[in-house]
């Protein structure tokens, strides 16, 4: 009863008041006067949501008493009290306010102001301030956990939660899940494991996870470390999992099948899948703080059955096992090659396939064969290692025949057949030798003269060359090798077309049906010669023949002069010209004539013809030219000679050489006048050039 009066008696002194400003002042009633007896006043404050409510007092003096069971100030927010205070200062039992700042708990704080029916003395109450404050929620905890997984972001009025690279925000705008969908594993060997192994994995995530190998190999799972994945201790994996599944490969075409679901503390046994795709998936739920899981994985192909070289052959790399996907290849000792389907081949690779099989049958090495060797001109070959011997490091030599001709000085005619299919000499070049014309060689016989002279014999000069041109004049040339005419530039300026050129060779008496003709193929002239038959500067041409002329005793090509000392001729050397021209009796000769000269110092042949002219214009003698005659006349070259050969002896190898080319003079075995003779070692680079240019 005493307890309904005491309420009926409060209720008729109780207000409230609303307060939802952002900031204030409250005082107890009649303040700073004392309040009265037997009073109740609330204020209920409220702010924006994302707001709190900061209070403190600015005066405080109410009765004190004990747990302030009288008079008291009480403070309540989200349904708890922050603090009833009483009094003016602090006691073990009591709190008064003093500096002491106050926050609500929310947007909302009420004060209540309580004093009973009496009081021993005045109290001047309170005087209190109180502002909207913004509320620091990423302070806050939610049922003991941070409002935000990984990043919380406070602002006026709010907050908002985000997340590290590799997770997204879930719909609760609070919790951070992982993005770790759709992963695909390739590689033979790897390994995976929960998201953020070892350190508590995310909550509300779904990760999927793919391992993909070629067809062939086979895959195998293993748990390693440590496996903590929430579980329940009567029901099975209820809150997160791990599960594993697959298809069977082959021949075995079963629906899917799986592994697990695992959780626990226990580390999963190794599973072998027997398949090349596996498919993995881990489901976590909003709670918990597990390390989880991680595995390696390993993918291992069908084994092909071992290969097996061939003789002479050799495999890498050489593996105790070749599974799909390796590859082996194949070479060959030197010599040998690869031989694939009846084919030699560069190379050979096979790959053992996802059907446990090689990819091609092994090749063979089988000897290389250089085949027959190649024909050479004048030449024949012999075969030394055996009868008809054409494989690897078999030898022939190449001769060639003689006595009429010679392999060229490069080379000794030895070849072997090489690894790579070739006949090659001792430098191992594939260069064919060159069997050459013996040249500069004659049968011997007395040396008379042409103007005057006697006749030659058969094989004294077999270098010998009758020209008759398409204008019926005659004159003479000297055989190069086997192909190749030199002679004098102005016996053959005239002529326009190289067949009508009759060339005859092996003659003696130019009347005679006994000889072998050869046929122009071009003619070349030097290109510094005029042709005004006066200046018989570069007096010199070259004629190509159609085709090799046969050597013999009696044809023969001369010698060209070497680049050496010995080559230059001095005065009073001796040099042989023959040739078909005129005689004492002013008539050309019907017989091949020669006749021996000597060699006329150059000043001294310089001034014979100095100031003298033909058809009024001076006679010119050149370094160009050389001069060879004879004390007092009566031994020349004369009309129907130009063109032959000037020669000498080698005194080295006693070979015949050509010093010059008959070319002009004043008259024919004058005394004091000399045959003039285009100087042959001047031309040596031109000749050369023509015939290795034009061959």
């Amino acid at each position: 009863r005493l307890l309904l009066l005491l309420a009926a008696l409060y209720s008729g002194v109780s207000s409230s008041i609303v307060l939802q400003k952002m900031y204030g002042r409250i005082t107890s009633p009649d303040f700073p006067n004392a309040y009265p007896n037997h009073k109740e006043r609330i204020w209920n404050i409220t702010v924006p949501k994302g707001y709190s409510v900061r209070i403190y007092f600015t005066h405080f003096n109410l009765e004190l008493s004990y747990l302030c069971e009288y008079d008291y100030v009480k403070l309540s927010s989200g349904g708890k009290t922050l603090a009833t205070l009483c009094g003016q200062d602090s006691t073990d039992t009591e709190e008064a306010p003093g500096n002491k700042t106050y926050v609500s708990t929310d947007s909302t704080l009420m004060v209540v102001f309580r004093s009973d029916y009496s009081n021993e003395k005045p109290f001047t109450g309170f005087e209190a301030f109180y502002a909207a404050e913004d509320i620091n929620e990423c302070k806050q905890l939610f049922d003991g956990e941070p409002l935000c997984n990984h990043h919380c972001h406070n602002y006026v009025g709010g907050y908002y939660c985000s997340c590290r690279v590799g997770y997204t925000l879930h719909e609760n705008k609070r919790t951070c899940t992982a993005q770790c969908q759709n992963q695909v594993f390739t590689q033979r060997t790897g390994e995976m494991a929960s998201p953020d192994y070892p350190a508590p994995y995310p909550p509300l995530s779904t990760c999927s996870y793919s391992i993909q190998v070629e067809e062939g190999f086979l895959i195998t799972l293993e748990f390693v470390e440590t496996f903590n994945v929430e579980t329940h201790p009567e029901m099975l994996c209820p809150y997160d999992v791990l599960m594993v599944s697959f298809l069977l490969s082959f021949q075995i075409k079963t629906p899917k099948k799986q592994f697990g679901p695992f959780c626990g503390k226990t580390l999963p046994a190794k599973i072998e899948t027997w398949t090349n795709v596996v498919n993995i998936t881990f489901i976590t739920d909003v709670s918990g703080a597990h390390t989880g899981w991680k595995m390696k994985y390993t993918a291992v192909g069908l084994p092909c059955p071992s290969p097996e070289a061939p003789p002479h052959g050799h495999i890498a790399p050489v593996q105790a096992q070749y599974a799909v996907g390796d590859r082996y290849a194949l070479s060959c000792d030197i010599g040998y090659v690869l031989l694939e389907n009846e084919n030699v081949v560069m190379s050979f690779v096979a790959e053992c396939r996802k059907n446990a099989s090689w990819s091609k049958a092994t090749a063979k090495c089988i000897i290389v064969d250089c085949g027959q060797p190649e024909d050479i001109d004048s030449g024949a070959v012999t075969y030394l290692t055996g009868p008809e011997e054409t494989t690897y490091s078999a030898e022939i030599q190449y001769q060639c025949e003689a006595p009429f001709y010679t392999m060229k000085a490069n080379s000794n005619g030895k070849y072997i057949c090489s690894d790579d299919g070739f006949w090659k000499n001792t430098k191992g070049e594939i260069t064919l030798p060159v069997c050459e014309p013996v040249c500069g060689t004659r049968s011997s016989g007395a040396v008379e003269r042409i103007y005057g002279g006697r006749r030659a014999r058969p094989g004294e000069f077999p270098w010998q060359v009758m020209l008759i041109t398409e204008q019926g004049g005659l004159g003479g040339g000297s055989l190069l090798y086997d192909k190749w005419v030199l002679t004098a530039a102005h016996i053959v300026a005239e002529q326009r077309n190289p067949s009508a050129l009759k060339i005859k060779l092996g003659i003696l008496n130019r009347h005679s049906a006994h000889y072998e003709e050869a046929q122009a193929e071009k003619i070349f002239i030097h290109e510094g010669y005029k042709n005004d038959l006066v200046h018989f500067n570069n007096d010199i041409a070259l004629i190509k023949l159609e085709h090799k002329v046969p050597i013999s005793t009696t044809i023969m090509p001369i010698c060209l002069p070497g680049k050496e000392g010995r080559f230059q001729l001095k005065a009073n050397d001796t040099v042989t010209v023959s040739g078909w021209g005129k005689t004492e009796t002013r008539s050309s000769s019907a017989a091949l004539l020669y006749t021996e000269l000597i060699v006329i110092n150059q000043k001294e042949c310089t001034d014979a013809y100095a100031n003298k002219s033909y058809n009024g214009h001076l006679l010119l003698v050149t370094e160009n030219m050389l001069c060879a005659g004879a004390e007092g006349g009566g031994r020349d070259a004369c009309q129907g000679d130009s063109g032959g050969p000037l020669v000498a002896v080698d005194a080295h190898t006693r070979k015949w050489f050509i010093s010059g080319i008959v070319s002009w003079a004043l008259d024919c075995a004058v005394a004091g006048q000399y045959g003039v003779y285009t100087r042959v070692t001047n031309y040596l680079s031109w000749i050369e050039s023509t015939i290795t240019n034009n061959s």
